[in-house]
């Protein structure tokens, strides 16, 4: 089995985000309970609670306006929980995949950065170091004039910009750690779609999971650089956590 950094977990946060938008969802569910009984309170007894004239005419308002405002953000809220979970769903997924890496792979998950979690970073003793960006997107995924395209549109985020942000960050700190800037190979892996085989992108690579492997075995950049990164893993690993 690969040897495993425990400072990280594959999906933990992405865990953490679906459980702060399902309490998000549960609080938008019992406003949306209370103002509705508020509102047919209202609508009632207007003259008990001394409303007239105006102030009818601004509860109708209300009535026509707030719930559907509520329903919006709860149905949103809503999106983002399931979304979040399929992709913790994908992380664990890769996760378990590197878990069968050989001891010449060190492995290490949901790494913070300034740009976003970082899914998994494997340190491979012989072909440097590689960044992964997990994601769940079903479909089909391609390239057109360098564009990345999920089902024919692009994706919600810049996903290549993403990867290429991280992978400039990484190569600063794993600097700090040797003193000499590693090559990074960034790859964006997709775990449910169909992806059409392409070049990388400024060196990003695009794949589904079922390739994953050959590249992380792939012998693309051997240098005397990842010998150091190799020697100092567990220190990077400590750093970075």
């Amino acid at each position: 089995m690969g040897k495993e950094y425990k400072g990280g977990q594959a999906g933990k946060s992405t865990r953490k985000m679906a459980a702060k938008r399902r309490s998000a969802d549960w609080f938008i569910g019992i406003v949306i309970f209370i103002v509705a009984i508020v509102i047919c309170i209202l609508v009632n007894n207007p003259k008990f609670f001394g409303i007239g004239g105006a102030g009818v005419l601004l509860l109708l308002v209300l009535i026509y306006i707030l719930p559907n405002f509520l329903d919006k953000i709860y149905k949103k809220g809503y999106k983002e929980e399931k979304r979040a979970v399929r992709g913790a769903i994908a992380e664990e997924k890769i996760g378990e995949l590197l878990a069968g890496l050989s001891e010449d792979f060190y492995v290490l998950h949901d790494i913070v950065s300034p740009y976003g979690n970082i899914d998994h970073i494997v340190i491979s003793k012989q072909s440097g170091v590689f960044l992964l960006e997990t994601k769940a997107h079903g479909g089909k995924v391609n390239v057109i004039n360098d564009t990345l395209l999920v089902n024919g549109k692009p994706p919600e985020k810049d996903f290549i910009g993403q990867a290429l942000r991280n992978a400039y960050w990484l190569r600063d700190e794993i600097n700090k750690v040797i003193g000499t800037k590693p090559w990074i190979t960034p790859v964006i892996v997709f775990t449910n779609a169909f992806v059409i085989s392409t070049k990388p992108i400024k060196g990003v690579f695009i794949i589904n999971k079922k390739y994953l492997l050959n590249i992380l075995h792939k012998q693309s950049r051997i240098n005397p650089t990842n010998t150091s990164v190799w020697e100092s893993r567990e220190k990077i690993g400590g750093t970075l956590v």
